[in-house]
């Protein structure tokens, strides 16, 4: 599987090779922490911040054999989110996602 996109006339990639079937993923394990997210957070021009609620069913994940990133992640990103992405992962995951409803935010 290959996600790209273009910035600045220059392409980026995330590639990644799965393996196994998809599973629920394990209570406690940072696949769950990743994708079992219910409450967002927006800052405001106001320097204040909106909490919402996010509904959406558990994410089965698929275990990666073999990622890749691809591209200027300097000019792209900014030096350390760069140099997280040029180093090895700690841990990578496919999740299958689904369609979410988003509530109205409150502010904090």
């Amino acid at each position: 599987m290959v996600y790209r996109w273009r910035s600045e006339n220059r392409w980026s990639g995330i590639s990644l090779e799965t393996e196994g079937t998809p599973v629920v993923p394990v209570e406690g394990s940072v696949e769950q922490f990743i994708t079992e997210h219910y409450w967002g957070y927006a800052a405001q021009p106001d320097r204040g911040c909106v909490e919402y609620r996010v509904i959406h069913p558990s994410w089965r994940v698929w275990q990666v054999r073999q990622s890749a990133f691809e591209g200027d992640a300097d000019n792209v990103y900014g030096k350390e989110i760069a140099a997280v992405l040029q180093g090895k992962p700690h841990s990578t995951f496919l999740a299958e996602g689904s369609a979410v409803t988003v509530m109205r935010g409150q502010g904090l």
